[in-house]
C-alpha cells in the first residue's frame, strides 16, 4: 500500500476513535445534564412569574400564569414552584423545564401558600376559614378544621415541619402540623400584620401594630420568647442567618431579640421581605422593583421592574443565592471571607437544579466525577489507537 493510502487509513482510524471517545464521554455522564434555568429568585407579578438571576439583576424568563399570581412557594427540594392566584387553583411549575403542570384545586379561593418540610403543600382559604392540605405526590387534598377567623397570613419554611397562620389585624395565630393536621392557638398582644418562620431559633416571628413590635413565639410551647418594641409601624418581617429584619415604610430595622436598630433604607415602601435560602441576603420588594441587601445592610443589587411586572410575592430557590455564591459585590473571594459563612448556610437537603450561569455549569460538569470517568475512558481509547498506529507503521516499514 502507498504512503498516501496509509495516511488515509490512519486518518480514518483516528477519526472513528475520536468519535467513539466523544460518544462515550456523553453516554457515561448522564447525570451532568444541564438544568434549564439560571434563576435563584422567582417573583409573582401581574405579567406572570418572573425568573430572576440576582447576581446579574436579570429577568431570565417570564412564566405565563393567569390570572395573575398572588403567591409563590417552592417545594422543599426546589424542583417545583407553586403559584396561586385569587381563585381556587394552584399552578405547579417544573423549575427545570419551566413547564406549567396540571393545576391543583382547593375547596375554595386561596390567598397564600406555604410548603414546610414534608410532602404537604398548605394554602389559606379565608372565605372558608380553613386551610387546604395538598399531598402533592399523592394527588389528594384535605381541609383543616375551622380557624378562629379568616386566616390570610401564612408562614412556612422548608426546614420546619410546622406552619403558622393568622388573620391580618387580629390577635390570634395557629401553629399547624400539616402531617398530622393538628392545630394549636395562641393569643398575642397587638394586631398581627406579618409573620415569618425563624428556622434557626425554632419559632415564628410576628410583627404587630398597636403596639408596634416584633415577637418571637416558640413553635412548640407557643410561649413568647422575646418582644422588641419598634420605632415605627411594621409592614413585613423576615429572618436572615445573622439577624431578624423588619420593614416599615421605607425603613428596615434589624432586631437582635433585645433592641431594634437601623439596618437599611429602601427607595420606596417595603412590600415584602424574602431572604435567600442560606440567609446571607435579603430581597426587598417595592412597587417598582426589588432591592437586595447583604447581612450588613449594604445595597448589593437593584432590579427595576415596570408596572406590568411589579412584584407581589417572592420565593427564593432552596439553595445559595447566585449573589451569595459569587460572594457579592463588596466581598472578597478569599479563603478568609469564605470562613465567615454561617453554619446555617450549609444545606441539609438535596439541592435543586443549578442556579449558576452557563459558564459555571460547564465548569461543574467538567469537574464532576461521571464526566471525569468518561474522559478517562476516552483518553484510554485514544491511547490504544495511537499504539495501534505505531504498530501499523512499523509493520509497514518491515514489509518494505
Amino acid at each position: 500500500m502507498s504512503d498516501a493510502g496509509n495516511r488515509v487509513k490512519i486518518g480514518k482510524v483516528l477519526a472513528s476513535s475520536t468519535a467513539l471517545a466523544a460518544l462515550l464521554a456523553i453516554l457515561l455522564a448522564p447525570s451532568a445534564a444541564l438544568a434549564n434555568g439560571v434563576g435563584d429568585l422567582y417573583v409573582a407579578s401581574p405579567g406572570g412569574v418572573l425568573e430572576v438571576h440576582v447576581a446579574t439583576s436579570t429577568v431570565v424568563s417570564t412564566i405565563p400564569v393567569a390570572p395573575s399570581p398572588q403567591s409563590v412557594v417552592f417545594s422543599p427540594d426546589g424542583r417545583t414552584l407553586y403559584a396561586s392566584s385569587s381563585g381556587a387553583n394552584v399552578t405547579p411549575i417544573d423549575i427545570e423545564t419551566l413547564d406549567v403542570q396540571t393545576s391543583l384545586t382547593a375547596p375554595g379561593p386561596i390567598s397564600s401558600l406555604a410548603f414546610p418540610a414534608g410532602q404537604v403543600l398548605v394554602a389559606t382559604m379565608p372565605q372558608r376559614r380553613t386551610l387546604a392540605f395538598f399531598t402533592v405526590h399523592g394527588g389528594t387534598v384535605a381541609e383543616s378544621a375551622q380557624l378562629p377567623g379568616p386566616g390570610n397570613i401564612l408562614a412556612g419554611d422548608r426546614r420546619e415541619a410546622r406552619v403558622a397562620v393568622a388573620e391580618a389585624g387580629s390577635d390570634w395565630l395557629e401553629v399547624v402540623d400539616p402531617g398530622t393536621e393538628t392545630m394549636r392557638k395562641a393569643t398575642l398582644p397587638g394586631e398581627i400584620v406579618a409573620m415569618a418562620i425563624d428556622r434557626d431559633r425554632g419559632g415564628v416571628l410576628v410583627a404587630t401594630r398597636n403596639p408596634d413590635a416584633v415577637l418571637l413565639v416558640d413553635l412548640t410551647s407557643l410561649a413568647t420568647t422575646w418582644t422588641v418594641t419598634l420605632p415605627g409601624q411594621p409592614d413585613a418581617v423576615a429572618a436572615m442567618a445573622s439577624t431578624v429584619v423588619v420593614g416599615g415604610g421605607t425603613t428596615i430595622w434589624k432586631v437582635d431579640g433585645k433592641t431594634a436598630s437601623a439596618f437599611a433604607t429602601a427607595r420606596k415602601q417595603v412590600l415584602v421581605l424574602t431572604p435567600s435560602d442560606e440567609g446571607s441576603v435579603i430581597h426587598v420588594a417595592e412597587s417598582t422593583g426589588i432591592e437586595v441587601f447583604d447581612s450588613s445592610g449594604i445595597l448589593q443589587r437593584t432590579l427595576e421592574l415596570s408596572d406590568e411586572r411589579s412584584p407581589v410575592a417572592m420565593a427564593a430557590v432552596p439553595r445559595g443565592s447566585s449573589l451569595y455564591l459569587g460572594l457579592g459585590a463588596h466581598a472578597s473571594p478569599s479563603a478568609s471571607s469564605k470562613a465567615t459563612i454561617p453554619p446555617s448556610s450549609i444545606l441539609g437537603t438535596p439541592e435543586p437544579p443549578t442556579t449558576s450561569t452557563i459558564v459555571d455549569t460547564a465548569g461543574q460538569i467538567a469537574s464532576s466525577a461521571p464526566f471525569q470517568s468518561a474522559a478517562t475512558v476516552a483518553l484510554g481509547i485514544l491511547f490504544v489507537c495511537w499504539l495501534f498506529i505505531r504498530w501499523y507503521d512499523r509493520r509497514t516499514v518491515r514489509a518494505r
